[in-house]
């Protein structure tokens, strides 16, 4: 069995409270018949409440909500069964996930459902290029798992911490950065985007975060590619 965790991160500073990306939602995806994951893995959601809570964040307190791109399961507690689980959240997404992810999907699917939700209230707002989010936080385009895929660059006080969703799915890929997903849409943009940011954060300062790696940590990468652990990260007030 392969442990494949699915994270959401929290940033808070400068009175913002921005959560970046969403989980899986309150439910179980369905696997075939001897695949079925137990409780800990990517297959089973229901942890981000649990985790805001711990953090002292009730979901009114998020103003706003960074979707690095549209897969399910980084958009699950946008709107379950079409209630909006962050009231006050406008929610950012890349422009072109839209119509590669969404349109072609029924209104009935579990991720158009959330997102037809959060633009009937007016809270949903496209991304075109890479845009300054806050001060300090940036979301930067970064194709190739998905059309619209979006990293988080967040910079404070000299420090930085890169957020990069999906770029990279496996530590594997630190090593060989040729090493594909299967859900990549376009894995040849996918390598040429991973290739990218490896080079720019492998041998720095630059703390890094992928959504799906074990533990959920972030590390640094050493100039030789390896994952350098840090315990915690702290950067702005």
């Amino acid at each position: 069995m392969v442990h494949v965790p699915t994270g959401a991160l929290l940033i808070r500073g400068g009175g913002r409270t921005i959560l970046v990306d969403a989980g899986l939602g309150p439910r179980e995806i369905e696997f075939p018949e001897g695949l079925q994951p137990d409780d800990s893995d990517m297959g089973a959601g229901g942890g981000l409440p649990i985790a805001l809570a711990e953090a002292g964040c009730s979901p009114a307190d998020v103003d706003t909500v960074v979707l690095t791109h549209l897969h399910y399961d980084h958009v699950g507690w946008i709107a379950p069964q079409g209630k909006r689980y962050f009231p006050n959240a406008t929610v950012l997404y890349g422009a072109q996930d839209w119509a590669a992810l969404v349109e072609p999907v029924g209104r009935h699917d579990w991720t158009r459902m959330g997102l037809e939700t959060v633009r009937g209230h007016g809270h949903l707002r496209a991304l075109h290029g890479d845009v300054e989010i806050a001060r300090g936080v940036t979301a930067r385009h970064a194709p190739g798992h998905t059309p619209g895929h979006y990293v988080l660059d967040v910079t404070a006080d000299g420090r930085r911490v890169v957020l990069l969703g999906d770029v990279l799915h496996t530590p594997a890929q630190l090593g060989d950065s040729n090493i594909r997903f299967v859900s990549d849409t376009d894995p040849s943009l996918a390598l040429l985007t991973r290739q990218r940011w490896l080079r720019e954060v492998a041998g720095t300062d630059t703390i890094v975060a992928p959504a799906h790696f074990p533990g959920l940590q972030f590390f640094r990468v050493t100039a030789d590619r390896v994952a350098e652990p840090v315990d915690a990260v702290a950067v702005g007030s």
